[in-house]
């Protein structure tokens, strides 16, 4: 059986539809190029999460950010920049879980001083730490856990992993 014709488009007929879609897909593909991450240090991709601000002038340990609306419930140190390869965050404000990883251009006893004493200014309560070379730091807020890895990066910086994750107190 043979179709009727009509139910066809010409080729010359389908050059619009294909010189639309060319373009479509070149505008599309130039607005997501704006989008990509700039890895020419190496390594890995970061993004800076916060905008620098002086050290406390008491004991030069760094200060929080002025705001950091992404996690509004956690303290991150100015200068502060996202490892995006290791992040992943689940949920949003006062309620996400995941992992943010930070690298900081604090040595590992200014970052130690800074959580300790911050910490409790948003409400979390201190579980237990263990300080060594990698030292970890474990707070409870709510129905969540945070648990802080600080570990040095060189003489002068550090890393930080910091792992929020759901808790469930259970009374026996």
């Amino acid at each position: 059986m043979r179709l009727p014709t009509a139910l066809f488009a010409s080729r010359a007929a389908s050059r619009p539809i294909g010189t639309i879609f060319a373009l479509s897909l070149f505008t599309l593909g130039t607005a997501l190029s704006g989008c990509t991450l700039d890895t020419l240090g190496g390594g890995s991709k970061t993004v800076r999460t916060s905008a620098p601000t002086s050290g406390d002038s008491k004991n030069g340990s760094p200060t929080p950010p002025p705001a950091f609306s992404q996690f509004s419930d956690v303290p991150v140190p100015a200068n502060a920049r996202m490892d995006l390869d290791k992040t992943i965050i689940l949920g949003a404000e006062d309620g996400w879980i995941g992992r943010l990883a930070l690298t900081t251009s604090y040595p590992l006893t200014e970052m130690y001083s800074f959580y300790e004493r911050e910490m409790p200014n948003f409400s979390w309560e201190r579980i237990t730490v263990v300080r060594s070379s990698v030292t970890t730091m474990t707070y409870s807020r709510g129905g969540r856990i945070a648990t802080i890895t600080l570990q040095p990066s060189g003489s002068s910086s550090s890393i930080v992993d910091f792992t929020v994750s759901p808790y469930k107190h259970s009374s026996k």
